[in-house]
């Protein structure tokens, strides 16, 4: 059965079969983990099944995941090289989350955060400022946009149309 999922190692959408997993019910090597939580790799989703094939040791096991655990979370997980959070529940392993590892955008600072969806909706009531170095860019709720930098460039392949009661130069 072709699944979609991701591979630990490229972090690529592809379609492929999930990797083989133990049927059997696993006994993880955790210390206390008997009705306790443990955090292992995954290295397969498959998004359908709503499963993940996580590694214990040398061998791999397939945990459901939790209803409110969305399936972008884990394939940030293995994109990321994280873990998942697991726990025992009526004898079998449910994913409850991901160990996240790496800084989260918006919560702590990071290097550079790329943000990707097929639409980004960013909404405030007073004011939403972008900055950058000397530069910056400010929408107010009062009907006021403010550029500030250094050159402002303004490219169309069309036409370019300015539309004011009044236009200022210098």
């Amino acid at each position: 059965m072709t699944t979609r999922g991701l591979h630990a190692t490229s972090g690529v959408p592809e379609p492929r079969s999930a990797p083989p997993a133990s049927t059997e019910t696993p006994t993880l090597a955790a210390p206390g983990f008997e009705g306790g939580m443990s955090a292992l790799a995954v290295v397969g989703l498959d998004e359908d099944g709503r499963t993940a094939t996580l590694a214990v040791g040398a061998r791999t096991v397939t945990a459901r995941l939790d209803d409110a655990l969305h399936a972008i979370v884990v394939r940030g997980a293995i994109a990321r090289g994280e873990r998942l959070v697991v726990q025992r529940e009526a004898g079998e392993l449910v994913a409850i989350g991901a160990l996240r590892t790496a800084p989260t955008p918006g919560i702590e600072p990071g290097d550079d955060f790329v943000i990707e969806a097929r639409r980004v909706v960013v909404r405030a009531d007073h004011e939403v400022s972008l900055a950058a170095g000397t530069s910056a860019i400010a929408l107010r709720a009062v009907g006021h946009l403010e550029l500030l930098a250094r050159n402002i460039t303004a490219r169309a392949e069309g036409v370019q149309k300015l539309f004011a009661r009044l236009i200022e130069l210098n």
